[in-house]
């Protein structure tokens, strides 16, 4: 896993032991799969606290895009978006991401497919002048999944909704960032008791 670029790790909690620090499960919406040219359009992040898994507390922001014209439509379509909601509860990137470092100072990153998240988190905070707010390690729930259910035949993907079928989460409301980032959480607790020595 890559370090932070962050500069100020050692004082502000971004380096030491990754046990017991809390973890912030992170899901963003865009306006297409390029951060080099698409954007955030939603941020939605659970904080939990180690060992326990128990949530601290949740944040959801929708971010107002500075260029639609770049946008892919099938992706506003996915995620949601409607120009005349995020224009009346939409906030600035800097914001978001201001608001996003407060919580989650310190805190270990994690995300299904987080390598995608991060790649649009990285731009933002660049864009901004930010520095990366979390923990130098990171973690996929996607990429244990993948591991720790290989054998079972339920599975083909590994995507988000495999898993929740597989563990009986709901999730609320599908590439939503809020309800993502919350059942990924609900799918890593459920990866966290599994019993690998049952029978598959």
């Amino acid at each position: 896993m890559a370090e932070s670029s962050n500069a100020t790790g050692e004082n502000n909690g971004t380096k030491g032991p990754m046990r017991g620090r809390p973890v912030l499960f992170l899901d963003l919406e865009t306006t297409g799969l390029n951060p080099g040219m698409q954007e955030i359009s939603e941020i939605g992040a659970v904080l939990v606290s180690q060992p326990g898994w128990q949530v601290i507390r949740t944040y959801e922001a929708k971010v107002l895009p500075t260029h639609l014209e770049t946008a892919q439509p099938e992706a506003l379509v996915i995620s949601h978006f409607d120009p005349e909601v995020w224009a009346k509860e939409g906030r600035p990137l800097k914001q978001a991401l201001e608001e996003l470092s407060d919580i989650g100072q310190g805190a270990i990153l994690a995300g299904f497919n987080v390598t995608f998240d991060w790649a649009f988190l990285q731009a933002g905070f660049n864009q901004v002048n930010l520095p990366d707010p979390f923990y130098y390690h990171r973690y996929d729930v996607m990429s244990s999944a993948y591991t720790m259910l290989y054998d079972r035949k339920e599975f083909n993907k590994f995507s988000l909704s495999e898993c929740c079928r597989y563990f009986g989460v709901t999730n609320t409301k599908a590439h939503s960032a809020l309800a993502d980032a919350q059942a990924t959480y609900e799918v890593f607790v459920g990866l966290m008791n599994l019993d690998n020595r049952s029978s598959k």
